[in-house]
């Protein structure tokens, strides 16, 4: 079974709104229940009732799971808390409903790994399952790239093999959709946890303009 930890940051929804919310689960009692950051939008907490229902999405390693909740307390101080009582099984998400982050980032790509020379691409948006890029030079569907990317100045640049799914001609060049192929359940952890921690940054920016 899979097991929800301290620490997991995860994305809450609440009720039926397609808003979603970025927090960290503080701690897990003995019966299940779940301590939650109180999310934080615009500068506020988000006001969620007692009795709410909420959408939960984590990630580990074993791949991206939600489940169903309901908030039975809430807790205010310096920090601010919600309990949640989860009411739904703990399922995984197919690939294509990682979350989708749209930012531009150069990446470089080539067909082999004994090529000496690299194209270049810029992504459109990535998530935990692929990424849309344009790119100069048209790429056969099914064709398999080696793709090299570095997230952020913080992290190393990534390597990955992937394989294009799509691509459109538009008059300045192609737009290609590729999948992550054999990726390591590591690999796929960083490039998440960047997600994550571009959307809280994101978060920020609002909250100080």
């Amino acid at each position: 079974m899979v097991n929800i930890k301290p620490g997991q940051k995860i994305e809450i929804s609440i009720g039926k709104s397609s808003n979603k919310y970025v927090s960290k689960v503080d701690d897990v009692s003995a019966d299940g229940t779940l301590l939650v950051e109180t999310p934080i939008h615009n500068g506020h907490f988000v006001p969620i009732r007692i009795g709410s229902k909420v959408n939960v999405i984590f990630f580990n390693k074993d791949g991206l799971f939600t489940f169903d909740g309901i908030v039975i307390n809430r807790f205010f101080g310096n920090l601010s808390f919600i309990q949640l009582k989860r009411v739904t099984d703990i399922e995984k998400l197919q690939r294509r409903q990682f979350f989708r982050l749209e930012k531009i980032m150069e990446f470089k790509y080539k067909l082999h790994e004994d090529d000496e020379t690299f194209e270049k691409g810029v992504i459109k948006d990535i998530s935990g399952g692929g990424f849309r890029a344009k790119v100069k030079k048209k790429v056969d569907v099914g064709t398999e790239i080696i793709c090299y990317v570095k997230l952020s100045d913080e992290t190393d640049e990534l390597v990955q093999k992937c394989k294009v799914v799509r691509c459109n001609y538009f008059d300045d060049g192609y737009e290609i959709a590729a999948q992550y192929v054999d990726i390591q359940d590591r690999v796929r952890e960083k490039i998440i946890s960047f997600i994550f921690k571009e959307q809280r940054r994101l978060k920020r920016q609002q909250i100080n303009f």
